[in-house]
């Protein structure tokens, strides 16, 4: 009974979050729309749509954020809106969201931190510290095969040393290559170019996007660390919430 009702729970949790990730990129594909729905036209659109397809959106749930954001479809519109916000000895918050209704936004990212132990800052009190960069994620080589008639996309290792030698020659700031996997780091300007060219190179992005990174971290300890934990996963539960970047090194 117990071990049922534990992966029952665990089910619960995993589709409760699929259902989050699926209407955070919605709303983001929708906002990206609104200049142009054509994705061979709109990079931003493009750059979405592939994370769509990686996390599985159903394909009538892109087709209408499209339609919605492209006015094709009535829908609200979508924002992009940063709050900030301060936790346990020093740490600090600067949080990504995605939101037809800001005052609704607003209060909730608020209660959510003043509940876990936090509190709202002012705009700009938390943003300097942050970094602004392109992270591209990548696992792999990408080959098209045919099955069955079909073409269908397989995904190989790739040669850590073959990779680190392609991506030094392109305008990075940095990577970091393991042997399945490999984060590569850019300037916002250079990002597409940089996203573009790897693609071109035949690997597969698991991820590609702009990211904010605290420029210099802390530590916590003890109960510092449940209060921030609690914040963290306060703010994550938050529907409009698309990412968290702190400055706390876990």
């Amino acid at each position: 009974m117990w071990r049922w009702h534990s992966i029952a729970a665990r089910k619960a949790s995993w589709d409760a979050a699929k259902s989050r990730i699926y209407s955070i990129i919605g709303k983001k594909i929708q906002m990206a729309a609104k200049n142009w729905a054509d994705p061979k036209m709109n990079p931003s659109l493009e750059m979405i749509l592939e994370k769509a397809r990686y996390n599985g959106l159903p394909k009538d749930v892109i087709e209408r954020a499209i339609l919605k954001g492209s006015g094709q479809l009535e829908g609200e519109e979508m924002k992009e809106v940063f709050y900030e916000g301060y936790g346990p000895n020093g740490s600090a918050f600067l949080i990504k969201t995605v939101t037809s209704n800001t005052n609704r936004t607003s209060q909730a990212v608020r209660t959510a931190l003043q509940k876990a132990g936090g509190s709202m800052a002012e705009i700009g009190a938390v943003a300097w510290q942050f970094k602004e960069q392109g992270l591209i994620l990548i696992d792999g080589k990408s080959e098209m095969v045919e099955d069955k008639g079909r073409q269908l996309e397989k995904i190989t290792p790739f040669d850590p040393e073959e990779l680190e030698m392609q991506v030094m020659e392109l305008p990075i700031e940095d990577e970091s290559i393991e042997e399945t996997s490999a984060e590569v780091y850019t300037s916002k300007a250079d990002f597409i170019t940089v996203r573009k060219a790897i693609a071109e190179l035949g690997y597969h992005i698991a991820e590609a996007d702009i990211h904010f990174f605290a420029e210099n971290q802390i530590s916590l300890t003890g109960e510092d660390v449940e209060i921030f934990e609690r914040i963290l996963e306060a703010l994550n539960d938050d529907e409009d919430v698309d990412q968290v970047y702190h400055n706390v090194s876990l």
